[in-house]
């Protein structure tokens, strides 16, 4: 996991894979692009504010399109969510670290260090911030692409202790952020991270953060895979999307399809049954100063109200089933 904070000009790569957003590496400087990143660090200047990484996105028929990946669809709007996370127990949408030490063992995220500090990101049409807040921040246009696909746009991140940073400087330290992207007609992108230093901060401690980010990405903000009605719970009201449209193909998420494969089948149910319970306030989300290890996954057991559901769902299956059998032998 070493950090990468001494890049010059890498950007965040959002293309489709699939029906859903996937983020990546637009790296100008190697000339490869490539998906899967998640973590981007990078330092506030003087003035508070840094407009990198900006936000890429491929034309259509680009040779430097990652394998399995598709272009965005044409004059269509990127946008954001800021997510929250959690550390600890704590549920936050920005968390700040004094960057004391060089080392993973060191990265210890907290509060901000003032109640009227805030982050934001300055949008297309306007600036959108979050202040430590334990709740989701809907963002606004990162830009529009071309009628091919592309996507180039740098957007200003700006860091405020309060009134513009008249009273007094942002305390320095590490910064985190994270956000989704969004484009209707797909499912949003994983959550992906911000790493800001300030100018006072080290090169150790960012790369010591973003390192630990790194190792707790797909714990450190609610990403889940079954809630299909988008209300941050996974419940019977998931199961019941799940049941209306099984069997659809083509299908997101919003029609229940967790494990994204584009059909609604049984691998969904098992996904639901797997994530039954998570909420954006259970979920466990990341512990300061250590890296996640690999946890036997217990099933919870579905309520009374559910495991009725499913019991009814599978006797209705069975019953047209049969139905369809003796309309077959009838016919023979």
């Amino acid at each position: 996991m070493a950090g990468s904070a001494g890049a010059q000009h890498a950007d965040v790569l959002v293309q489709t894979l699939g029906n859903r957003l996937a983020t990546g590496n637009a790296d100008f400087d190697s000339g490869a692009w490539t998906l899967g990143r998640r973590v981007y660090p990078s330092e506030f200047g003087s003035n508070w504010s840094v407009n990198n990484p900006g936000f890429n996105a491929l034309a259509a028929n680009s040779p430097s399109m990652p394998v399995g990946a598709s272009r965005l669809p044409g004059n269509t709007s990127l946008t954001w969510d800021f997510m929250p996370m959690k550390i600890g127990g704590v549920l936050q949408n920005a968390f700040y670290w004094d960057g004391v030490g060089s080392t993973v063992a060191a990265v210890d995220f907290g509060v901000l260090p003032g109640p009227e500090y805030e982050i934001a990101l300055y949008g297309r049409n306007a600036p959108v911030a979050v202040d430590g807040a334990p709740s989701l921040v809907a963002g606004d246009v990162i830009d529009v692409t071309s009628s091919s696909g592309a996507l180039h746009s740098h957007r200003y991140f700006y860091l405020d202790s309060g009134n513009q940073n008249t009273a007094s400087s942002p305390a320095d330290g590490i910064y985190l952020l994270s956000l989704r992207m969004k484009m209707n007609g797909y499912d949003p992108s994983q959550p992906i991270y911000m790493v800001l230093g300030t100018p006072g901060s080290t090169l150790a401690a960012l790369q010591a953060a973003e390192s630990w980010v790194n190792a707790w990405a797909d714990e450190l903000a609610p990403d889940f895979d079954a809630d299909f009605n988008g209300d941050w719970v996974v419940d019977g009201s998931d199961f019941l999307v799940w049941q209306r449209n099984f069997g659809a193909t083509n299908a997101r998420l919003a029609l229940g399809d967790a494990d994204r494969d584009g059909i609604v089948g049984a691998g969904d149910l098992a996904v639901w049954r797997d994530e039954f319970g998570l909420s954006i306030d259970s979920f466990p989300g990341a512990v300061n100063g250590t890296l996640p290890t690999p946890a036997v996954s217990v099933i919870p057991e579905p309520g009374s109200a559910v495991l009725f559901l499913l019991g009814f769902s599978m006797l209705a299956r069975c019953t047209r089933t049969r139905a369809k059998r003796r309309a077959s032998l009838a016919s023979c």
